[in-house]
This record gives structure tokens, sequence and C-alpha cells, in this order.
């Protein structure tokens, strides 16, 4: 019988041995959370090779935020969106073409007053001159 108890605690006490030793491992955290060098370099590597990557031209041209405001009924906000459109072409002309196709889709498509079309037109014909004048 002494020795059953025996063995029979013997199994118990390798048991609780080996659920210290993986418990301890599994639950426990360690005293440092950092991460490795290893993984330092590679994060710097990879921020240093994205801040010397040139940026595409996928990137969507600002002027489009712009002329999504072209379809609201508020004058001042469509006055507003005309103007910042008719400074873009001026200033950039590779959108030139594209904001004064925008400007007479938006403007000729919706119910606009007289007077809102010849602010368009006022500012087509701006963006033309300054554009022949280039």
């Amino acid at each position: 019988m002494m020795n059953q108890l025996k063995q029979q605690f013997a199994i118990i006490n390798r048991i609780k041995c080996l659920v210290k030793k993986t418990g301890s491992s599994f639950f426990r955290r360690r005293k440092d959370p950092g991460i490795s060098e290893d993984i330092a370099k590679k994060i710097q590597k990879s921020a240093y090779d994205l801040s010397h990557l040139k940026q595409k031209d996928i990137i969507t041209p600002p002027y489009l935020d712009i002329a999504e405001q072209l379809q609201v009924d508020d004058d001042q906000i469509f006055r507003a969106a005309v103007y910042n459109l008719t400074n873009i072409a001026v200033n950039e002309e590779r959108y030139a073409a594209e904001i004064i196709k925008a400007l007479e889709e938006t403007a000729f498509q919706c119910n606009r007053s007289g007077e809102q079309l010849d602010y368009v037109k006022s500012k087509i014909n701006i963006i033309k001159n300054k554009l022949r004048n280039k």
C-alpha cells in the first residue's frame, strides 16, 4: 500500500511540475515586453524604404472633391466651388481641361439661375484665356 501511495504522489508531483513549467511560460508575462533587435531593424528598414519612394500619380486629384460641391443647391457653396476650381485650373495646367469639362457639364445640366450660368461662363473664359497666354 505504501508503494501505491508513493507512485500516486509521484505521478501527481510530476503533473504539478509539468503544469508549473508550462503554465509559467503561457500565463506569466515577460518583465520586458519590448520588441527584439531584429524586428526593430526591419521596422527601420521598411520606414527608410517608404520614405524614399516616389509618390505615384494614382492619387486622386484635389479638384474632384471640390467638383462634387457643384451639385449643391446653395448659391454660396456653388460659387465658392467654381472659384476654387478656377484657381486650380489656372495654376495647374494639367487639370485645366478636366475642370472646364466639369464646370460646363454641371453648370448646364443642373437647373441654375442665369446669374450662376454667367458666373460659370466668365470663369471658364478666364481659364481659357490663361491657357492661351501661357
